[in-house]
């Protein structure tokens, strides 16, 4: 599982170095972002739930930042 988010994550990184070079536009970016986004979350909630603290979330807009 962790080889599928880090594969996300690159693809995501690279939309993230695009959008501030101006190559893409925010939508573009963002639908490359989502599916990272979502398995980051999910992964997070299962950590959090097995410590029995709150997870820590990602949204778009945070890791476009």
């Amino acid at each position: 599982m962790r080889e599928d988010i880090q594969r996300l994550k690159d693809k995501a990184d690279t939309a993230k170095m695009k959008y501030h070079r101006n190559l893409i536009d925010r939508e573009t970016a963002k639908k490359q972002i989502i599916p990272y986004a979502e398995a980051f979350n999910s992964r997070s909630k299962e950590i959090a739930k097995k410590y029995n603290q709150k997870p820590k979330l990602l949204s778009v807009a945070a890791f476009l930042r």
